[in-house]
């Protein structure tokens, strides 16, 4: 019993922010906090395949990170944080600057972001192509490249592909589109049939893309994009199974994810402990996914800043985006509030350029739950996992994975999308987070 009275003492007087790193390593979490296992947030120095078992339904893509083990230029040296969030602020001002109707840029695909393998043609070519929920037109380098492109690039040879057409209506005609960086793509449109990783998708005919012929910018680590955004020439709108779709971001680049279609989207939900609805919102980016977020919750207390801050600005969902950028007065909420429930933990001083909340950590480590408030009208709560609170500095120093925005745009970038089942219901213009899923 005194021993009890004690640690009740030392809980009231000194609060759990500052009492919780010396009760030991297997101690539990109060309400609104989480015990972090810092190997957990570690990428192993090989790809762990996934333990999803068998495909639901018949289509589904490997999602596999741009950089670590999984990667297909796992050799290529990783960027450090300042090179991802340096691009990162390049694509979230491309997307809140006019012209209303050009895409943002593709630069970031260089430092952040994840591929799926796909198939064009017959007999099959492979490519590796990113995929962007703000991209509308799905590109690949192609054998006729003129500029961009080099001699150990893989190229698309639409001259040795028997299911190659440019006669169909939609299947011809010339591309040209300048991104906000500086960066083009020039080609020509031209149909063929589609095939995923492993056949599973099974052979979309007649896709329609583009065979890129003219390349202008820093496009040399990647053969294409697979354009997820909204538009008519995207994936959504040429695959009726499409207007359903989800992804799962892996935690760590050790780990592969699925990009899932179709009406088996909602079986696969049930995976994960809770799946809730949110609406899609118009906004500026006519190719981006944006959403009504309201409010932002530290250790179960919101944030004390008005909800006109949030509301009268727009939020973008974005899988090309890493980090969460948040407007000036929110992010500085969010920030002290965090700090607050870590005061039990050395704060360090310059740690990282960029990210100004970290700390140093040798064992497993206590951090607040952090969740998102969405909807106007019917609220849902979101709480976001241990790696998509946290970025991974070094092995020992883990940092607040947020940013303050420079435009007053809010970005949901896929480190808050770690762990989750991101669920894209365009029918219904809806989107759906499942959270407390299986690892994949």
């Amino acid at each position: 019993m005194a021993l009890i009275n004690k640690l009740i003492f030392f809980l009231v007087y000194f609060g759990y922010d500052q009492i919780l790193p010396i009760l030991g390593e297997n101690h539990l979490a109060p309400p609104h906090y989480k015990v972090v296992n810092i190997s957990s947030l570690l990428p192993k120095p090989y790809c762990q395949e996934s333990t999803s078992g068998p495909a639901i339904g018949s289509q589904k893509l490997k999602i596999l990170p741009r950089h670590g083990p999984c990667s297909p230029n796992a050799k290529t040296p990783t960027p450090d944080s300042e090179q991802l969030m340096n691009w990162d602020e390049v694509r979230v001002r491309s997307i809140n600057k006019k012209p209303k109707n050009t895409p943002p840029v593709l630069s970031n695909y260089d430092y952040g972001g994840y591929t799926v393998k796909i198939g064009l043609g017959t007999p099959r070519q492979d490519f590796s192509l990113m995929f962007d929920t703000g991209s509308t037109a799905t590109w690949v380098r192609c054998k006729s490249c003129t500029k961009g492109c080099k001699s150990n690039d893989r190229l698309y040879d639409l001259s040795i592909s028997s299911t190659y057409t440019n006669n169909k209506s939609g299947c011809n005609g010339s591309f040209s589109v300048p991104y906000r960086d500086q960066s083009s793509i020039k080609g020509i449109w031209g149909c063929d049939t589609l095939t995923g990783d492993d056949r599973d998708i099974g052979q979309i005919q007649n896709f329609r893309f583009v065979c890129g012929q003219n390349l202008k910018g820093d496009f040399d680590k990647m053969d294409g994009i697979l354009g997820l955004g909204k538009g008519d020439s995207s994936v959504t709108s040429q695959i009726p199974s499409m207007q359903m779709f989800s992804y799962f971001i892996p935690i760590t680049s050790s780990r592969m994810g699925n990009l899932y279609f179709g009406n088996e989207v909602m079986d696969r939900s049930n995976d994960c402990s809770s799946t809730q609805f949110t609406a899609l919102v118009d906004g500026q980016c006519k190719e981006c996914y944006y959403v009504d977020l309201i409010g932002i919750s530290v250790a179960g207390n919101k944030l004390d800043v008005s909800s006109r801050i949030l509301t009268s600005r727009e939020t973008i969902i974005d899988s090309g985006t890493v980090i969460t950028q948040l407007p000036k007065e929110v992010y500085s909420a969010l920030r002290d509030a965090f700090r607050q429930s870590m005061l039990g933990y050395t704060l360090l001083e310059n740690a990282d350029k960029l990210m100004d909340t970290c700390y140093s950590v040798k064992k497993p480590f206590t951090i607040p739950e952090i969740k998102f408030h969405f909807g106007k009208e019917e609220s849902i709560d979101v709480n976001l996992s241990e790696s998509g609170t946290l970025w991974t500095l070094t092995e020992s120093i883990m940092c607040l994975a947020f940013a303050s925005a420079e435009d007053n745009l809010s970005i949901i970038g896929s480190v808050q999308q770690r762990g989750m089942n991101v669920i894209y219901d365009l029918k219904e213009k809806r989107i759906g987070f499942g959270t407390n899923c299986p690892t994949y």
